[in-house]
């Protein structure tokens, strides 16, 4: 009798222990994902204020546990999703960011007043639509309009002038980056029932080439590819010691 009373109580004991145990999971799983949601909501007010977007971004910090980063300040993985982004005259869509090594102090965390974030790395994709683009080309006075050709080019259409005449034009544009611009270079162009001269080809070859700045890019400005597909060029963008302060 007694040593069956003994192995229930160690039983009861063994019971109370996990149920402690699994209490304290439970637990340390809230406060690690309460602490997640409240350090990303930060983050996308912080980045709102620092870079005057239209929508306030979207903040995922990645990691299985979150508590160990935010008390060391330093988060291994972040993704921002931000639209709205304007660059002067042109509108940016979109831009998909993964940013590494981004610090942010636990007393900013703590007191729930970011003053700055530092990130390590960044690799982002910016998407501009066609759209905005032609409105861009309206607004900086080129009276054009690009819209889908393959991956790596489009098509510029429109009326140029040349020589004082008003010229249709219709071309294959090349899209390549420099820098923190985009450019796009004319080939295989047909200027409508006109013929013109090697000194009016080249007016029109320089007409229709085309620089476009990407210098506010949120996280990085050093273009490094792009692409085109049937919604709008996508561009590619590194980044490295970036400082944001709201």
């Amino acid at each position: 009798m007694r040593r069956r009373g003994l192995a229930a109580e160690r039983w009861r004991i063994l019971l109370q222990a996990l149920g402690l145990l699994v209490l304290a999971t439970l637990l340390l799983w809230a406060a690690d994902s309460f602490a997640r949601i409240g350090a990303q909501t930060l983050l996308e007010k912080n980045i709102q204020d620092a870079t005057g977007v239209e929508a306030r971004p979207h903040v995922e910090v990645h990691g299985a546990l979150f508590l160990p980063q935010v008390i060391r300040g330093v988060y291994s993985e972040v993704e921002v999703t931000t639209r709205g982004i304007t660059s002067g005259p042109l509108r940016i869509n979109g831009v998909e960011s993964h940013l590494f090594d981004v610090r942010v102090p636990f007393h900013d965390v703590l007191v729930r007043n970011i003053r700055r974030v530092s990130i390590g790395r960044s690799v982002e994709t910016v998407n501009v639509t066609y759209h905005d683009l032609n409105e861009y080309f309206a607004a900086t006075g080129r009276p054009l309009t690009v819209s889908p050709d393959r991956s790596d080019s489009v098509t510029l259409s429109g009326k140029v002038i040349v020589l004082s005449t008003s010229v249709p034009v219709s071309a294959d544009g090349t899209l390549w980056v420099e820098e923190d611009l985009l450019r796009i270079s004319p080939h295989n162009f047909a200027a409508g029932p006109a013929s013109l001269d090697a000194a009016s080809k080249l007016l029109l070859r320089q007409r229709l080439t085309l620089t476009i700045p990407l210098g506010t890019l949120p996280f990085g400005h050093r273009l490094t590819g792009v692409g085109a597909d049937s919604s709008g060029v996508n561009i590619t963008a590194e980044g490295a010691e970036i400082l944001i302060e709201p």
